[in-house]
């Protein structure tokens, strides 16, 4: 299979993931969510004051943010770590049996956290700079600080998941000269 269409299945999630922020900042304002919470409120029979409910409806809404961009960072650095894994090769050269080392794999998930991060600040900021033009939006800093904040979570979360995940072990490969 070739490194392109290898690597498609990682960038898909993130392409489809990239087009319901888009869709969100698009169609979704306060009050479309707003009507939403409220009917479901109403469907299971849970009464709250207006002060109340506008405290909820604006704390799911900072909880989506913090959601939504942590998955994205997440989706981002797993498609950015196979596809650089794949550019590099499955060793560098010069190693032994060409395998990677540790550092060569530590230098690498760095590179893939910064894309990452990079990445998903640059969408927030362009989603809010988008909603700043939008009337019935507001495009404030603080959604930016709040989606970094998202995506630096579940990215330091997921990665100590990683981290922690029992792998099989490895067997060594004995080295053979050719004579």
């Amino acid at each position: 299979m070739k490194p392109f269409t290898r690597n498609l299945r990682y960038w898909l999630p993130v392409l489809f993931w990239l087009g319901v922020i888009a869709y969100e900042s698009f169609r979704l304002s306060s009050d479309v969510t707003g009507g939403w919470l409220w009917r479901i409120l109403h469907f299971l029979d849970i009464r709250l004051s207006a002060h109340h409910f506008s405290q909820l409806h604006h704390l799911l809404r900072k909880a989506g943010h913090l959601t939504g961009y942590g998955l994205l960072c997440v989706l981002l650095f797993r498609s950015w770590y196979h596809t650089l894994f794949d550019i590099d090769g499955p060793g560098i050269a010069g190693t032994r049996l060409g395998r990677r080392t540790g550092t060569d794999t530590a230098r690498l998930r760095w590179r893939c956290i910064a894309l990452a991060l990079g990445m998903t600040l640059l969408t927030a900021v362009l989603d809010e700079w988008h909603q700043s033009f939008d009337m019935s939006r507001t495009g404030t800093y603080r959604d930016v600080v709040l989606d970094f904040v998202g995506a630096v979570c579940f990215l330091a979360i997921a990665l100590l998941g990683f981290k922690l995940w029992p792998r099989p072990a490895v067997k060594e490969l004995e080295e053979v000269s050719v004579s």
